[in-house]
């Protein structure tokens, strides 16, 4: 059965679920000044000797740093994608299951819980580690990809991770193909073809429009590079209007937002007269402008459009030259 973890208040839908071990149930009975011992990551026979501590939350951003490898792109990290253990950890003021740092001079770099940093910064919490000078860069690659096994990076950062692998195969002199990668990484060389793709045709700004970038699974990647290829210019005025849209400013859930950006970004219909976006509108009045020539609509219920309101908006636009 799968184990939820500690601080948790409900398993994240994008969620690939870890089996209970008792490599994690010993991590998880850390006391803060206690010092245990785990195997190696990378070699079960060499055992590392960790320290458990707590880092104050106005410390967090100073003491602590994401190991360069992480595969989980910190920068898309927000609000949306560490609800599932934000909510316990603002509750408690800490994070309940130890991080793992590898203590290197005065910094710790996180090998394993990026995501429960961001929540601590977020919720004012203090962060709870494990730290030891023993890890080794083996160590530390390793435990870059398991610990993405609770909540697996988007489409889009394990894209960027297999082209991180296809460049450390051309540099080693082989042909870096989805096959080789596939290989190393060990999924199907489908799932690498349309984890790379994502990562090589979707910019970061896109993937930064939505909740979480795990809203941006294939079938999304697909829709937006078949957008960009196929109507390049309107997909780019799209992107550059999407920011005026109410579809990211109104109330709704992350998964309809989603949707709806999705949407305004792949449908690009052949005609163009009629495109036009929503300046303000409510129950009375409704503004919208041309996206190809800027004309703005204005239109007033009659209800509210009083002979004192006309005289006024009269002389408003009496006053345009």
């Amino acid at each position: 059965m799968a184990r939820k973890r500690k601080n948790d208040t409900r398993l994240d839908p994008f969620a690939t679920p870890v089996e209970k071990s008792s490599l994690d149930d010993l991590l998880g009975k850390a006391n803060v000044g206690d010092v245990i011992t785990m195997p190696s990551p990378s070699d079960p026979n060499r055992m590392i000797s960790l320290k458990c501590e707590v880092i104050s939350h106005s410390q967090i951003a100073e003491r602590t740093v994401v190991f360069g490898q992480n595969r989980r792109e910190q920068s898309l990290l927000n609000e949306s994608s560490v609800a599932d253990i934000l909510p316990a950890i603002k509750a408690d003021g800490k994070n309940m299951h130890p991080a793992l740092c590898w203590a290197k001079g005065k910094e710790l770099h996180v090998l394993s819980g990026s995501r429960r940093r961001k929540a601590c910064l977020l919720a004012g919490a203090d962060y709870v580690v494990l730290t030891s000078q023993d890890f080794t860069n083996k160590d530390a690659q390793a435990l870059a990809v398991s610990s993405d096994q609770y909540i697996a990076p988007s489409l889009w950062e394990l894209g960027k991770a297999y082209d991180q692998t296809r460049q450390y195969l051309i540099d080693s002199g082989k042909k870096g193909s989805y096959r080789e990668i596939a290989a190393i990484e060990g999924v199907s060389h489908t799932a690498v073809a349309d984890a790379v793709k994502a990562f090589q045709y979707i910019d970061k700004e896109v993937v930064l429009l939505y909740p979480t970038p795990n809203h941006l699974g294939r079938e999304v990647a697909k829709k937006l590079i078949n957008a960009r290829k196929d109507k390049p210019e309107q997909f780019v005025n799209r992107l550059n209007r999407i920011s005026n849209q109410p579809l990211l400013t109104e109330e709704m859930s992350d998964e309809k937002r989603a949707i709806e950006i999705t949407k305004y970004l792949t449908t690009l219909d052949e005609a163009t007269t009629s495109r036009s976006e929503s300046l303000l509108e409510n129950e009375y009045i409704k503004v919208q402008r041309s996206l190809n020539s800027g004309a703005v609509t204005v239109k007033i219920d009659d209800k509210v459009l009083t002979d004192k309101r006309l005289e006024q908006l009269q002389k408003l636009l009496n006053s345009f030259n």
